[in-house]
């Protein structure tokens, strides 16, 4: 057995709202068709928030079909869209980050946020979440999704956790003020990337590591562990013209096809980076 196949790959693929979801989606598509990387052969892969929906969606249909499903549904686009516009609810959410508090605290605030204003109901945003997949099972037991409890808790879901796919993903999902707090067993939680838009420590134990990353981490919240995987790992990022593309708000349904064609060319702007990554 050669050296390259004892190698193990994670694949952390980062939160950034709907246009995070398009771009993503985009990304993986190039990649796909170019045999850089097919998401399904990684070892791990590790999302968060809008990462954890591309995740399951394109390891249940593969990157290519999803691509030409986000682009095509960009036309008659039936994604539901935040009860608060971003520009509303954005200081309230910075003014918690900002806090000179702890991060149960923080959390808690936040959860407290989302049931005040987020103004949409619970049950239609799961079925929004449930929309996106082509079933409620998770499609591999290599996949990894991230949310955080509202006493501040990070949580990890997997097939071994008892949770259906669709309420981990909402939970991941579940952006502070924008979405409802997802509850599963009694316990409430919000989004994934709340404290960390790719939880790349997660990819600690992988010798080799991509990272998509549609928005820029929080510098206050970057542990020395995220810092040091981040270093050693492929980070793949929106170009300007990609950013310019999302416009002023990434949750605006209507920006997800566009990002999505945006991610492609980035995609195939990093191929050869990824195939020197993943030895193809």
């Amino acid at each position: 057995m050669s050296q390259e196949s004892k190698e193990s790959t994670a694949v952390v693929l980062g939160g950034g709202g709907l246009a995070g979801i398009g771009w993503t989606i985009g990304v993986l598509a190039a990649l796909e068709e170019a045999g850089a990387l097919r998401l399904a052969a990684a070892d791990h892969v590790i999302g968060t928030s809008a990462g954890a929906a591309v995740a399951a969606a394109v390891l249940q249909a593969g990157a290519g079909a999803e691509y030409d499903r986000v682009v095509r549904k960009a036309r008659r686009n039936t994604e539901l869209a935040p009860a608060v516009s971003l520009a509303d609810i954005l200081p309230d959410v910075l003014a918690v980050h900002g806090a000179d508090a702890s991060l149960a605290e923080k959390a808690g605030r936040l959860a407290v946020l989302s049931r005040e204003r987020s103004g949409t109901d619970p049950a239609l945003r799961r079925e929004a979440i449930a929309g996106r997949l082509q079933k409620d099972a998770w499609p591999d037991a290599r996949l990894s999704v991230t949310a955080v409890r509202a006493d501040g808790e990070p949580v990890v879901f997997t097939a071994d956790s008892g949770v259906s796919l669709v309420d981990a993903l909402t939970a991941s999902c579940a952006v502070p003020g924008l979405w409802p707090v997802a509850t599963i067993d009694g316990a409430d939680y919000v989004d994934g990337g709340t404290f960390s838009l790719t939880n790349a420590e997660l990819a600690a134990h992988a010798d080799r590591v991509l990272v998509l990353r549609p928005q820029p981490e929080l510098p206050v919240y970057v542990t020395p562990e995220r810092q040091q995987v981040l270093d050693r790992a492929v980070v793949i990022e929106p170009s300007e013209r990609a950013r310019a593309g999302f416009g002023s708000d990434p949750f605006d349904p209507d920006v997800r096809g566009v990002a999505a064609v945006l991610g492609y060319e980035d995609g195939l702007a990093a191929v050869s980076a990824v195939a020197s990554l993943t030895g193809k």
